[in-house]
C-alpha cells in the first residue's frame, strides 16, 4: 500500500507597501483600470500557486488611506496608516518601511504555523525583514509593481517554486481588469 505523506498546510502572511506598488505599476488604459480587481486576482493566484493567505496588511500614508480604505475593507485587508513625519531639516520622511519591518518581525513570531512571507514591494530596504523571516524558516514571496522596480537584492532572496527550481516566487501586480 502506497500512502502519500500529507503536506502541512501552507500559510502566507502578506505585507503590502501600497505606495511602492502603485507608483511602480505598469498602468493600463484608464477605462480598464481597477486596483480592487488587480489585487483580488493576484491574491487568488498566490493562493492557488502557494497556499492559504492568512492575513493581508496594507501599509499606506494617510492621504492614500482615505481614498482606498473601502476597497481594502472589501478585499478583507487590514490597513495600517504610516504617517510622513517632518525631519529637523523640515523634509517629509516616509515611515512605511520602518513600520513594515518592525510589524513584520513581530507577526512572523506571533502567527502559528506560518510558512511563507509575501512582501508587496520591490524595495531592497526590506532585506532585514526577509533575512529574519528566512532565519525563522519561512519561504519568501515577492509582489512587485513591475520588473524594473524589483531590486536585484530582493529578487535573489525570493524562494523558488516547488515544482520548478528555476522559477522564483515573484509576482507582478497588474490593476488591469479582466475582459
Amino acid at each position: 500500500m502506497n500512502v502519500a505523506k500529507e503536506q502541512p498546510a501552507k500559510k502566507i502572511l502578506m505585507l503590502i507597501d501600497w505606495e511602492n506598488l502603485i507608483t511602480n505599476m505598469d498602468l493600463p488604459p484608464a477605462e480598464r483600470y481597477s486596483n480592487i480587481e488587480g489585487f483580488d486576482r493576484i491574491i487568488k493566484r498566490i493562493s492557488r500557486d502557494v497556499g492559504e493567505i492568512v492575513n493581508v496588511f496594507v501599509f499606506l500614508s494617510p492621504h492614500l488611506a482615505y481614498s482606498v480604505s473601502e476597497d481594502m475593507y472589501k478585499l478583507g485587508f487590514f490597513t495600517i496608516v504610516c504617517p510622513k513625519i517632518r525631519t529637523k531639516e523640515e523634509e517629509q520622511q516616509d515611515t512605511a518601511d520602518g513600520i513594515i519591518i518592525d510589524f513584520g518581525k513581530k507577526m512572523i513570531n506571533q502567527i502559528s504555523g506560518l510558512t511563507h512571507l509575501c512582501l508587496g514591494s520591490g524595495d531592497k530596504d526590506f532585506t532585514p525583514l526577509i533575512r529574519e523571516a528566512t532565519r525563522k524558516g519561512l519561504k519568501i514571496i515577492i509582489l512587485a509593481g513591475n520588473k524594473r522596480s524589483l531590486s536585484r537584492e530582493l529578487s535573489k532572496l525570493a524562494d523558488t517554486r516547488e515544482n520548478d527550481e528555476n522559477e522564483k516566487l515573484i509576482y507582478l501586480l497588474s490593476p488591469q481588469s479582466q475582459e
